[in-house]
């Protein structure tokens, strides 16, 4: 995976503003999961990518980097129980996910966000596809993947290094379509989100626009009551889909040391 810093360095200054959260989008600088680009365009294990590919994503990353321009709205938010079948905030949202639900017992609060990198990337993949340079499109689209991969998980350990100053952690984050969260549910999430802050919107079928955007929550935890790390946080490791391309059995959530 490649990792870039973003451009909040995690100074006392900014932890603390990290940790109440904030009004403007973060912004970071353009940077790509590279692991996660290969898994869509179809390298396994023990199996390499093809020189060809290879190339196309060199010249492509090149490309985009250019193009895309990360940015998060996010916002804390309290937990008022979880139950077998979901989570309610205090608010009254409820967010119906047995899966979640069992994931964030223990979990005092979550995060919710909205990532994306532009709707430059939609284009600059659109015009390769009506142009006929099919492969090139493909792994152009990959990349965009990859990269708003790659903010999600910049934001999610900025966060996690924020609440490790005050003795908390995070969990896996879970994102609206996956696992049993059903996606008609990111209506109530960008209920709770400036959404057009970063210029995201959903469809009438609850898909976003730009594509290259990711919404999830999270849960924060205060370490002497739960332990994200504990394999029944993690849902992947009780489904029986082998081939998901989201799975993630060995996934933990960032752990952060003082």
């Amino acid at each position: 995976m490649e990792t870039q810093s973003s451009t909040y360095n995690v100074s006392p200054e900014k932890k603390t503003f990290l940790a109440k959260g904030s009004s403007q989008p973060l912004t970071y600088r353009p940077g790509f999961d590279l692991d996660f680009v290969e898994r869509l365009l179809g390298r396994r294990q023990k199996k390499e990518l093809p020189r060809t590919s290879r190339i196309r994503l060199a010249i492509q990353q090149n490309r985009l980097r250019e193009l895309i321009r990360p940015r998060v709205i996010w916002k804390e938010l309290s937990i008022a129980r979880t139950d077998k079948t979901g989570v309610t905030l205090t608010d009254g949202t409820v967010f119906q996910s047995r899966k979640m639900a069992q994931a964030l017992q223990g979990a005092t609060r979550v995060v919710g966000f909205i990532a994306t990198v532009g709707k430059q990337i939609d284009r600059e993949v659109a015009s390769l596809m009506i142009g006929g340079e099919l492969a090139h499109g493909y792994v152009a689209d990959s990349l965009g993947s990859g990269a708003v991969e790659n903010l999600a998980d910049r934001f999610h350990t900025d966060i996690a290094k924020a609440v490790a100053m005050q003795g908390q952690s995070v969990g896996l984050r879970f994102s609206p379509g996956y696992c049993d969260w059903p996606v008609a549910d990111q209506q109530k999430l960008f209920s709770l989100l400036d959404n057009e802050a970063v210029g995201v919107k959903l469809s009438d079928t609850s898909l976003m626009q730009p594509r290259k955007s990711i919404s999830a929550v999270f849960g924060i935890f205060d370490k002497k009551n739960a332990s994200p790390e504990n394999s029944k946080h993690n849902p992947c490791r009780r489904c029986g889909k082998k081939d998901c391309i989201a799975r993630r059995v060995e996934a933990v959530p960032p752990v952060t040391r003082k």
